[in-house]
């Protein structure tokens, strides 16, 4: 029997267990909830969201200076965390991070709420790959996550033998007998 040796992916979970982890975290602590939140809707790394101040939100986007590489890049706001963000933050001042908290408690919250084996940048390429699930374009999503090379992010293109499987079960055959 032939078998295709699978490429290793980024670990990543399904969108549904993101959705599990971002539902334990509003029962513990409203914070936490933000924090799981902002991470899996916008891609941001730990270092990136250690970093996140109020104002960083400039007209419906949040700005992430001197990312990795030293890099400025641009992620769109999804107008629900924006709407949440806005009102966690509403008596901050604007030059105060929006979390106020070290890598290492990022890296504690996440495990605190999704267990040890998800890493906050385990829901970086969850963000990835639900993004390229739902249709978007993969340049779009270079740019937001800050990759250099499109080659980096096309990483996320390679499906598990189940992706492939699941869809391959879309397929409408009709009956052999129609045709």
């Amino acid at each position: 029997m032939f078998e295709v040796k699978p490429k290793i992916l980024p670990h990543y979970i399904p969108f549904t267990e993101v959705l599990a982890i971002l539902e334990k975290a509003k029962s513990h602590s409203y914070r936490d909830y933000i924090l799981i939140l902002t991470l899996t809707r916008t891609g941001m790394r730990v270092s990136d969201v250690v970093k996140f101040r109020k104002k960083d939100i400039i007209d419906g986007n949040i700005i992430i200076r001197q990312g990795k590489g030293g890099k400025d890049r641009v992620i769109p706001l999804e107008p629900e965390l924006g709407n949440i963000l806005g009102l966690f933050m509403d008596q901050m001042a604007p030059s105060k991070r929006v979390f106020a908290i070290t890598q290492r408690q990022v890296r504690n919250i996440v495990y605190n709420h999704a267990g040890k084996e998800v890493h906050p940048h385990t829901l970086r390429h969850s963000f990835a790959v639900h993004c390229l699930k739902s249709g978007m374009n993969l340049r779009s999503l270079q740019r937001m996550l800050g990759h250099n090379s499109i080659t980096t992010t096309q990483i996320y293109l390679d499906l598990t033998a189940q992706d492939v499987k699941e869809d391959f079960k879309k397929v409408n055959w009709g009956k052999v007998s129609e045709r």
